[in-house]
């Protein structure tokens, strides 16, 4: 009989269509990954994959093997699962997708509290600024700005939140203050480029009437990150979730431009997947985010003068 790893690898090299890809995923090498497909196989007397230099596509068994594996092995993890929730336990893994600035400055040492509290959860952190595919990437949960059009996953909204455009002091002693954001082009401008394009195209609000601003800087990064770090250098202009930058404003880092002028809310929601809720690990995350978000936004609220 093969192992529960082996088909795990296998349903996660079917997901990736690559081995070394899922290998690097469950903590293999490329050659253990290959090695294990290559032992998976054998067992069951069965081809799974068509190899090529550039991709792995399951064979018309390999189809059968791996929908039929998936469902095992999701009824197997949801047993445990359950058992675990019965008993109240904390414990497996949960793998978590957050934007880039909000999650490394913010809610990673969070989140790291909420693990320190349950020793047997094991806790995986992705960080980027693009959508996250929760099944490809395996993931559990992932925080995302804006509305969502993917009606397979669940949500829960976090906060309303709005964008805000902020400069360092420092930064505006040098160049002086927008008085509104059509003089934004005489200034140096930072902008963050999201799924491969610059986000150039600032909302902001004019006696209840929403307008754009088409905006041009020399400074793009496809991190949220570090545009707020080059903000926080005097490095320029950036548009950011009052979230990412409450603090900084509220301790002088940073100041809030056009706070009469500012767009719409948007959504700050957690999704996953319709499988994995309800259980206690996924219960328990959202609700410990959401009461840290309260607890945040109290602290530092956004003031308008």
């Amino acid at each position: 009989m093969y192992h529960l790893k082996d088909l795990h690898l296998a349903i996660r090299i079917a997901d990736l269509q690559s081995i070394s890809a899922a290998g690097r995923e469950l903590g293999m090498t490329p050659a253990a990954a290959s090695a294990a497909l290559q032992r998976l196989e054998k067992l069951i007397d069965c081809q799974l994959f068509s190899r090529s230099t550039r991709s792995m596509t399951l064979t018309q068994e390999g189809q059968v093997f791996i929908e039929t594996g998936r469902k095992a092995l999701e009824l197997l993890e949801g047993a445990n699962t359950a058992l675990a929730d019965n008993r109240g336990e904390l414990k497996g893994e949960i793998r978590i997708a957050l934007p880039s600035d909000l999650g490394r400055n913010l809610i990673r040492g969070w989140l790291d509290d909420f693990a320190n509290q349950a020793p047997d959860l094991t806790l995986t952190l992705l960080f980027g600024d693009h959508m996250s595919d929760l099944i490809n990437q395996n993931l559990h949960l992932a925080l995302r700005y804006g509305q969502l059009e993917d009606s397979n996953l669940k949500r829960r909204q976090l906060a309303m939140t709005h964008r805000v455009a902020i400069a360092s002091p420092d930064y505006l002693a040098k160049s002086g203050m927008p008085k509104n954001p059509n003089e934004l082009n005489q200034h140096q401008v930072l902008i963050l480029n999201r799924g491969g394009k610059p986000w150039n195209r600032w909302q902001f609000s004019h006696k209840g009437e929403s307008y754009e601003t088409h905006v041009r800087g020399n400074k793009i990064s496809n991190d949220g990150a570090v545009i707020r770090d080059w903000a926080l250098a005097g490095e320029g202009i950036a548009y950011k979730s009052w979230l990412d930058v409450a603090a900084d404003v509220h301790q002088g880092r940073l100041v809030l431009l056009f706070p009469d002028q500012l767009a719409e809310k948007i959504p700050l929601q957690l999704v996953y997947l319709q499988s994995d809720y309800p259980t206690l690990k996924i219960r328990k995350t959202i609700d410990f985010i959401i009461k840290r978000i309260e607890d945040f936004s109290e602290t530092f609220p956004l003031i308008v003068k």
